[in-house]
């Protein structure tokens, strides 16, 4: 019989668009039911697009790789990313015409949807060269210059860069975020309790954005020797964004697990900020605001949606562990994280928070800068 879907070619590959409905899809969204966007919004448009199926079964078999450990899903993997990639090339090659914005495209949000594929794919893979970069300012280049006409996935597209682009600058030492929403002319915009992530439609990655700024400065005056480390603007700046924190309301509905992944979220951010802007040694105000966090992680179902976004509290409650009896449950999380998505960058992280511990311990407070680390090691990945 003749092929039903084009880029659906073989069996392994049926195999592989039934796993990302069933499965891939529901670990990159808080979403795990019939309103998750991978399914509801970009699956449709692959039925009727040859490179964005070969970019989803690209992913998906890069996802069931970390599974299921095969060569037959390795050969299926190099396949769709090789043709994906080939199609995606050309449509960027043959803009429908120029004008002072750029390239302008027959069909932006394809375009858009094959690269978010592309760059999630480097996520399931657990990469760490940083290849995840050049999709990632792709992204953001077309949501600047050629909005989707299609509001739903133009609100996705921007949610999802958003939070990838906030979470990156949590582990490079060269990627920094000033633009915040009203940069961008959205058709329409998910409220909080609809969004598919958590921190960008509730305003808690403007706090992380600000911290992370302030890093960057505090890391300047060390490098530099210049005391205090924490000048009087970043102290104004610190007090600043404290306060914010302490009257932020959260929008989810309360007791849900969205409420009690928002109020994580939140602490999480609180510790960033203490890490970046304190000494780098026990004190139990960061001992308090680990365990409160990690009360909040007990709380979360093990097996529900919200444990799609937790590697990024996960990942700086970690850091921030400087008691021993806090390192259990950390490594307990990072492996419930991995035995519920299968995505490799948990993995990575999970490395360099022994990394920083072992460093805690040994009394080094460069314990506090682990983008620092992470690039020693030689990589480059993302904690999303």
């Amino acid at each position: 019989m003749p092929t039903l879907i084009e880029g659906v070619e073989t069996d392994q590959d049926r195999r592989l668009l039934n796993h990302f409905i069933e499965n891939a899809s529901r670990v990159l969204s808080l979403h795990g039911d019939k309103r998750n966007p991978f399914t509801t919004v970009i699956l449709p448009l692959a039925y009727v697009h040859r490179g964005l199926m070969h970019s989803i079964l690209c992913l998906s078999s890069s996802h069931l790789s970390s599974l299921e450990p095969d060569a037959g899903h390795q050969e299926r993997q190099i396949y769709h990313f090789n043709w994906a990639s080939k199609i995606l090339r050309s449509e960027l090659g043959r803009p429908q015409h120029v004008d002072e914005a750029g390239p302008q495209y027959e069909d932006p949000t394809v375009v858009q949807a094959q690269i978010l594929m592309l760059f999630l794919r480097t996520i399931a893979d657990g990469n760490t060269t940083g290849e995840y970069r050049v999709h990632l300012d792709a992204v953001e280049r077309l949501i600047r210059t050629q909005p989707s006409p299609n509001p739903d996935f133009q609100s996705l597209i921007w949610e999802f860069w958003r939070y990838h682009a906030v979470l990156n600058s949590i582990t490079s030492l060269d990627r920094r975020i000033t633009l915040m929403m009203e940069d961008f002319k959205l058709p329409s915009m998910l409220q909080p309790e609809a969004g598919a992530l958590i921190g960008v439609m509730d305003g808690l990655f403007g706090f992380m954005s600000k911290i992370n700024n302030l890093r960057h400065r505090v890391r300047y005056r060390i490098e530099n020797n210049l005391l205090p480390h924490v000048d009087f603007d970043g102290l104004a700046d610190m007090q600043a964004i404290d306060a914010g924190l302490r009257d932020w309301v959260c929008p989810q509905p309360q007791d849900t697990p969205r409420y009690l992944a928002s109020l994580l979220y939140k602490q999480s951010t609180w510790v960033y900020l203490y890490r970046t802007t304190k000494p780098s040694r026990p004190d139990p105000n960061i001992k308090k605001a680990v365990d409160d966090g990690l009360e909040y992680l007990r709380e979360l179902p093990p097996d529900g949606p919200t444990q799609s976004i937790l590697l990024m509290p996960v990942f700086l409650l970690g850091c921030a562990a400087f008691e021993e009896y806090q390192r259990p449950e950390i490594i307990r999380a990072f492996d419930g994280l991995m035995g519920y998505s299968g995505l490799k960058n948990i993995r990575c992280a999970k490395i360099v928070v022994e990394k920083v511990w072992e460093m805690m311990d040994a009394g080094n407070e460069e314990s506090w800068d682990w983008e620092k680390i992470i690039e020693d090691l030689g990589w480059d990945f993302l904690v999303t």
